[in-house]
């Protein structure tokens, strides 16, 4: 197994949703989660070849490894409150008469607040792969234009063999019982039950209950400054 190491640059704002909270009050995550850069490799494979066949088996090789993020030295997370469209339920849904005839009415505008990131410097995004898959997979990491959201545009500064310096990544909890220093966020991460067609977003399969689990990450940040819509982390 080696580490492969791909630093990053982000060009603007961007949101990871923590797990389970609400698409209208949506707080974010400081860095992407183990699950969205697993995907953002699938994907980015996908997209570059056209071979689906291609995505579906690097996704059994990359659902299990283990990946960590080296944070920047500072984290600003803010709230912004926005004009959203929600999609109506189902039955819920209007007719409106349109030059071009009559068209069904899916969504409807509503409110609601947005947890925002900015980073001081690029992040460094490291994941660990067996050696025959290693080459293909730098490759594809050097390509990825964004994690999660398409709003997440970011280019790789450099893609490379590189083993993680523990002390400034994120850590799973249970790894690091006596470590007292940092902040705990939940983040997803996939099971040995996933399967491709379950992420997949052109497949009428969805992700069912045990293929994808939350797990405690401790992050080595502190507060600096807060205040009611917004906070700065410092990286210890």
């Amino acid at each position: 197994m080696v580490w492969i190491g791909a630093k990053y640059l982000f060009a603007s704002a961007f949101s990871y949703r923590i797990p389970y909270f609400s698409s209208s009050y949506a707080l974010s995550a400081p860095a992407p989660s183990p699950s969205t850069i697993k995907l953002a490799i699938v994907a980015t494979a996908i997209n570059r070849t056209g071979n689906i066949e291609k995505g579906s088996k690097l996704f059994e090789q990359l659902k299990l490894a283990n990946t960590t993020t080296e944070l920047p030295e500072k984290i600003v997370l803010f709230k912004a409150f926005m004009k959203r469209l929600k999609q109506k339920r189902k039955g819920k849904e209007g007719k409106i008469q349109t030059p071009w005839g009559t068209l069904t009415e899916s969504f409807e505008s509503t409110f609601g607040i947005r947890e925002y990131i900015l980073y001081n410097s690029p992040i460094t995004i490291f994941i660990e792969i067996p050696q025959e898959t290693a080459e293909e997979v730098r490759s594809i990491l050097k390509n990825i234009q964004y994690f999660g959201t398409s709003d997440s545009i970011c280019t790789c500064l450099e893609s490379k063999f590189s083993e993680p310096n523990i002390s400034s990544c994120v850590k799973p909890v249970k790894e690091q019982a006596k470590l007292t220093n940092g902040i705990v966020f939940l983040l997803s991460d996939f099971t040995e039950k996933a399967t491709f067609a379950s992420v997949n977003p052109f497949s009428e399969q969805k992700l069912k209950k045990g293929e994808i689990i939350l797990k405690p990450f401790i992050f080595p940040i502190e507060v600096e400054k807060k205040d009611k819509n917004c906070t700065v982390y410092r990286r210890l």
